[in-house]
């Protein structure tokens, strides 16, 4: 039973020196999958941001996307695209493999870059498209939307009030039903060869999270898995990581089963359970807070507003130097080196 709730008004973005001149960011779409129509009806709300171009491997497949979503120019070649002068900032949602080179490419041409998660299959390569964005002077930011919501600072800042006690354990999940996504065409969530799998789908949600949580990166990492026969991946993974502090955390992910998507923080005084932080409810998002031997409290985050939205005004305000970045873009490494450690042992 709940005994009280807190209501708490999104935070507003805090301007500073060095606002940029330009009022609207040009952005390019490089890939034209199922996530990439998402984002580019988000930057349809953008404050800050308007998308001008998509590029696909085909000029067929630009041209569709273009015309679904509205989009001024369609390219048939990625580097057709970057060399838009038009074009500020790019949003690569290409397979996971191809990150790295395609965000190198982006980089070379002076675009931002606001790249898919993972940004990098592997913790070299994440060290290499970071250490490029500085050496270029472009902002380079890994797309973990959950990360810029309302929701998520909210719950890093019970945590760092320490309303709970030491912390003892991390538990998170994501999961879903691959089969009732809206995805036509070659699905590369099931092929091996580009790192299809659960893991490498959603893990990185769960993974970085644990991280953000415990501040720390694991000392041990520990997993089980379940490979589909039929297409050579895995359909669902479990790990443990254990921090240096002692902290554990526990992960499930999965897709071949009902949604399940939750962080629970268990401290010595008490839990913090979220309910929907992957993908937070836009007009009221809640955190609930159990105290040994107290009633349950809610903790509500009213009109936080649709995560991909948030995101790329948080670039835009980032290049701007309106602000810094909630999550940089080392802060992929960590994430990256936990994955591929993990899919390694599962594909010996």
């Amino acid at each position: 039973m709940r005994n009280a709730v807190l209501v708490v008004a999104a935070p507003g973005v805090a301007y500073g020196p060095g606002m940029t001149t330009k009022p609207q960011l040009s952005w390019g779409i490089i890939g034209t999958g199922w996530i990439a129509g998402v984002f580019a009806e988000a930057l349809a709300k953008s404050r800050h941001g308007r998308l001008q171009a998509v590029a696909s491997r085909t000029s067929e497949r630009a041209r569709t996307f273009a015309k679904k979503h509205r989009i001024a120019k369609a390219y048939g070649t990625y580097a057709d695209l970057l060399a838009d002068p038009a074009i500020d900032v790019v949003y690569i949602s290409t397979p996971h493999p191809s990150h790295c080179a395609d965000t190198l490419s982006a980089i070379k041409a002076g675009k931002h870059v606001l790249c898919e998660k993972p940004m990098g299959i592997t913790a070299a390569e994440c060290e290499r498209m970071v250490t490029a964005a500085e050496r270029k002077g472009v902002v380079l930011l890994e797309a973990f939307m959950y990360r810029v919501h309302p929701q998520t600072q909210k719950l890093q800042e019970l945590l760092a009030k320490g309303i709970i006690g030491d912390l003892r354990c991390i538990r998170t999940a994501f999961t879903f039903d691959l089969s009732v996504l809206p995805i036509t065409g070659a699905n590369v969530r099931i092929d091996p060869a580009l790192r299809g799998g659960s893991l490498y789908d959603v893990g990185g949600y769960c993974i970085n999270a644990s991280r953000m949580i415990a501040g720390e990166e694991p000392a041990t990492i520990d997993a089980a898995w379940s490979i589909d026969p039929a297409t050579g991946v895995d359909r669902a993974c479990a790990g443990v990581l254990k921090f240096p502090s002692g902290v554990l955390a526990h992960f499930d992910v999965g897709f071949h089963s009902i949604p399940t998507n939750f962080i629970e923080v268990i401290g010595a005084k008490g839990r913090i359970h979220v309910a929907s932080p992957w993908w937070p409810e836009q007009k009221r998002a809640v955190i609930t807070v159990q105290m040994t031997g107290k009633k349950s409290k809610e903790v509500v985050v009213r009109n936080g507003g649709w995560i991909f939205t948030i995101e790329a005004d948080h670039m835009a305000d980032v290049i701007a130097g309106r602000t810094k970045p909630l999550i940089p873009a080392a802060n992929s490494i960590g994430t990256a080196r936990v994955l591929d450690t993990i899919w390694r042992r599962m594909h010996r």
